[in-house]
């Protein structure tokens, strides 16, 4: 078997023929040292020409740290959400050299005492929630034990336990929603979605408010578990009901791509006999039939713009608590 040959700093410096302090900075991100772009660009490509990679252990034991985020997450690793917001998480780490350790929460009480444990024996230095339910005691337990975490969500949470969120703007686009759907003519309309378990939904209050401003006539919101069969049952009572709406609102792509699977099956047209239109971002709303228009989220700037801040937080860093990214109404033959 061949040898392995590793490479190291100073070979790295060598190519780029700087020092190895100098490619210690760039590669650490350093502030407060001046480096020309053309040294910096010159570091990088004797990295990637030797296919260097530092020695997080090594270098976590130097800086008594373990180099290591830990990513919470309630979604199974397939959701594409959370995919997605993951690379970015990736990305936006490895900027300054962490990896990252994927922790499923398991909604126990003894979970956020062995979050603290991880991070008291060095083994994990922060960690960010994405997608995932965060109690006020949890926050609060956190915050007193001086733990650095972040939470990324389709939406700010606004508890009062603290800690810094990034969030999208995805609410204030449902009255203009609202208003497309008044716009193709229709009068009646309805809400589905999910019935969430540990957290309040804001999106079903934000949709009563919308069809309100725009004079719609509310059909109701309807919301179940995830279960598809509910979830079809649920959408196939509501088309069969003597007040079927003319639009429905899907509170997440699921519920968005159930709608149109039954309503197919009840062979109401879309558009035409019915209009609708998603909540969230999936890697199928342009290969449906008709294609689901909907208001897509930036997952991936979630998830990167969280891994940033939550560095900033674990350097002691001024960090703004809510960080509001801006989402967009894509729109596509379901309206």
């Amino acid at each position: 078997m061949k040898k392995k040959i590793r490479v190291s700093s100073k070979d790295v410096a060598r190519e780029a023929g700087v020092s190895q302090a100098t490619v210690s900075y760039v590669l650490n991100n350093v502030e407060h040292v001046k480096i020309r772009p053309e040294t910096r660009q010159a570091v990088w490509d004797a990295v990637k020409k030797l296919n260097y990679s530092p020695s997080h252990i090594a270098r976590g034991m130097k800086l008594k740290r373990s180099m290591s985020v830990g990513v919470i997450t309630d979604r199974s690793v397939t959701n594409y959400n959370f995919m997605k917001t993951l690379q970015g998480i990736k990305e936006g780490l490895a900027r300054f050299n962490y990896t990252i350790t994927l922790l499923f929460n398991t909604q126990e009480e003894t979970f956020h005492s062995e979050i603290i444990s991880y991070y008291n024996s060095n083994r994990l230095d922060g960690f960010i929630f994405a997608f995932a339910a965060v109690e006020d005691y949890i926050r609060n337990d956190l915050n007193l034990k001086g733990v650095p975490y972040l939470i990324i969500d389709s939406h700010v949470s606004g508890q009062s336990g603290g800690g810094c969120e990034v969030g999208t703007d995805h609410l204030i686009h449902i009255p203009g929603l609202a208003a497309l759907f008044k716009e193709r003519g229709i009068s009646r309309m309805a809400y589905v979605g999910p019935l969430l378990r540990h957290r309040e939904d804001p999106k079903p209050r934000a949709y009563k408010e919308a069809v309100k401003i725009n004079h719609l006539v509310d059909c109701g919101s309807y919301l179940c578990s995830f279960d598809d069969d509910e979830i079809r049952k649920m959408v196939h009572d509501l088309l069969m009901s003597p007040k079927r709406p003319q639009g429905i609102l899907a509170g997440n792509p699921r519920f968005g791509f159930h709608t149109l699977r039954v309503a197919a099956e009840l062979g109401l047209r879309i558009p035409g006999d019915l209009l609708a239109a998603s909540l969230g971002t999936s890697a199928f709303h342009d290969f449906c039939y008709p294609p689901m228009t909907a208001v897509e989220l930036p997952l991936f700037d979630m998830g990167y713009t969280g891994a940033e801040m939550l560095v900033d937080i674990m350097q002691d860093k001024d960090v703004d608590r809510i960080r509001i990214l801006p989402s967009e109404i894509v729109l596509r033959g379901s309206l």
